[in-house]
């Protein structure tokens, strides 16, 4: 799987966005390097998860109030992007794994869908608040 990596054209302008999209990128390209580690367990992959898992919301939480600050007109719409995200795409890509019992190409699969999930939404989403 190909990583895609944090660069400028990433940025909003916004520094706590920016810096937590940064990190999401990160903490999904490590979940990436460990799918090819043969010897990682179960366990760690959750963990992973559970952490990626609570960062994003944490995440959502902070740049929904940012777009609230502001008075952002699309912020319903965003709003319901994120939920989207959170109660459905998220739990049925872990459901995959767990149905996979883990297995090296789901969890590839599940990085790539969510760097391609973030890139993409911060490119037509995040750029326009």
């Amino acid at each position: 799987m190909e990583k895609i990596v944090w660069d400028d054209r990433f940025k909003i302008g916004v520094e706590v966005v920016d810096r937590a999209h940064a990190k999401l990128f990160r903490i999904i390209n490590k979940l990436s390097d460990l799918s090819q580690d043969t010897s990682a367990s179960h366990a760690a992959y959750r963990e992973g998860i559970k952490y990626l898992e609570a960062y994003t919301m944490t995440h959502f939480s902070e740049e929904e109030a940012y777009m609230r600050s502001i008075r952002y007109n699309g912020y319903a719409e965003h709003k319901r992007i994120h939920d989207n995200f959170r109660d459905m795409t998220l739990p049925s890509l872990k459901r995959d794994l767990e149905l996979s019992g883990y297995s090296q190409l789901a969890v590839q699969r599940f990085a790539g869908t969510l760097s391609n999930w973030l890139a993409e939404h911060i490119m037509r989403e995040d750029q326009a608040i």
